[in-house]
């Protein structure tokens, strides 16, 4: 299709601050506050003429408001998208060799933001409320908007790539992103400093750095004529990561040097019907044989903050966890009936494979609110094995997409479906609603004297930030759960 117009990015500053320190997950239904809830938002608008129809070849570059990149070249993939890049520039600017570039990893099948290293620098100096910068925020909040504008069947999370300058900012965005919002880096002859304007803010020390979907630095080097260096070293960061080393020829184009780091991570998700290998799941076994079975389904952030942060923690007091990443199976609409099917899938897939014979359903926000549909489309024979449901920031009503209304804070989409009907098909005795005393617009309170168990929690959304004693609250009213039934 064609894509023109103005299309909204939502930069929401204050909720990203908010978020990003107890659950740095973007929007309506993510691990971090409903914008509703944020201070304020900062609607961006981005002018876009972009021919996004694939082709065999690359399209001519788009130049587009990308917030607080400034002005950031767009270049379509050729045939099938296969990926995003977030291509940063040396600190002279963006230069053709750039564009070179960009044009080169277009034709593997990349769509790529081009962002000038230099004015990016200067638009962060305007940000004078903040002390350091979530650099990942922005790649995440561009890729967002226009992966949902060239209607991607999939989501990919940014790839953030550069050289010179723009590497050493690649590397530093990806040691401070959370798990699951930057797919990986590719840096290639980093500088050995970073501008001072970037000020970098450390990773959160509070939020799980464990286990989740892949993420990946490819670090290069090009050798000196004459000499035999080394591989390059990788660089520092605050979790491990898959890294891949290279030394490159001193004749090689920055676009070769580039792809040869990119291209192997841009690859179609190959889905199958056979088992669960399609969807987007983490797995988190416990550390000791158990008969407890937990599927989370996450916010609409997907698998990253305070979601992923209490699977973990209930792993560690013996629970098998599967994680559901909401941002990736949601990005395309589905039904409550296929929603149902695919929970079906899970659980008789893991119960098998776990041996397990308890079976809880946890949702968090988005997953929270999908959660009723989905338990009340199981199987009458699974449905029976499902002892506990704990519904965590839980809203009145229920999308099965995530749309780009939800991160700006915009009222639900015409689509949305109410949940009250779905939850009063539930049994009461296994559910359990998780709200925060200063989150006004859960459905939670409204629940008293149904028999459904409330827990009342400081905060808002993130629920106070302790997550080890939530979890530990749901495995023990679970438990409880599982004795009452014999």
């Amino acid at each position: 299709m064609k894509a023109t117009g103005l299309i909204r990015v939502g930069l929401i500053r204050a909720a990203r601050v908010v978020r990003e320190r107890a659950s740095a997950s973007a929007g309506r239904k993510v691990a971090g506050p409903r914008p509703a809830r944020a201070a304020s938002a900062a609607l961006l608008t981005v002018a876009a003429a972009i021919a996004f129809t694939p082709s065999a070849h690359a399209g001519p570059p788009a130049h587009v408001a990308g917030g607080r990149y400034g002005d950031v070249t767009v270049t379509k993939p050729a045939g099938e998208m296969r990926g995003l890049v977030v291509l940063f520039s040396q600190a002279s600017g963006w230069a053709p060799s750039d564009q070179q570039a960009a044009d080169a990893l277009a034709r593997h099948g990349a769509l790529v933001v081009g962002v000038d290293t230099a004015r990016y620098a200067a638009k962060l100096t305007a940000a004078t409320r903040e002390n350091c910068h979530k650099l990942y925020g922005d790649a995440e909040a561009i890729g967002h908007q226009l992966e949902r504008q060239v209607e991607s069947n999939r989501y990919y999370s940014p790839i953030v790539a550069g050289t010179g300058e723009g590497a050493l900012l690649a590397e530093h965005t990806l040691a401070q992103a959370p798990a699951n919002t930057i797919a990986g880096a590719v840096s290639v002859d980093a500088d050995k400093t970073l501008d001072a304007r970037f000020a970098p803010c450390p990773a959160d020390p509070a939020l799980s750095r464990g286990p989740g979907l892949p993420g990946f630095l490819a670090k290069g080097v090009t050798r000196a004529a004459n000499s035999a260096a080394g591989p390059a070293t990788p660089a520092t960061t605050t979790r491990a990561h898959e890294v891949a080393q290279e030394t490159f020829a001193p004749g090689m184009t920055k676009a070769a040097r580039l792809v040869a780091l990119t291209e192997p991570h841009l690859r179609a998700e190959v889905q199958s019907e056979e088992d669960v290998s399609d969807l987007p799941l983490v797995e988190l076994p416990a550390a000791r044989p158990s008969d407890m079975l937990a599927v989370v389904i996450s916010g609409d952030g997907g698998w990253r903050d305070l979601d992923k942060t209490i699977a973990e923690a209930m792993q560690r007091q013996g629970v098998s966890v599967v994680g559901w990443d909401s941002l990736r199976y949601f990005w395309r609409e589905k039904t409550p009936e296929q929603t149902g099917h695919d929970l079906a899938r899970v659980l008789k897939t893991y119960s098998a494979r776990w041996h397990t014979r308890q079976i809880a359903l946890v949702g968090y926000s988005f997953g929270a609110d999908v959660m009723p549909f989905a338990y009340n489309r199981l199987p009458e024979a699974l449905r029976a094995k499902v002892s506990f449901v704990s519904l965590l920031g839980f809203a009145p009503d229920a999308d099965f997409q995530i749309r780009v209304t939800g991160w700006l804070g915009m009222p639900a989409s015409d689509k949305a479906l109410p949940v009250s009907p779905e939850l009063a098909k539930m049994p009461p005795a296994i559910v359990q609603c998780v709200y925060g005393e200063r989150e006004p617009d859960s459905l939670c309170p409204s629940l008293a004297g149904r028999g459904i168990e409330l827990v009342r929690t400081p905060g808002d959304h993130h629920f106070g930030g302790n997550y080890d004693a939530l979890a530990k609250h749901i495995v023990d009213s679970w438990k409880k759960q599982i004795g009452l039934r014999g």
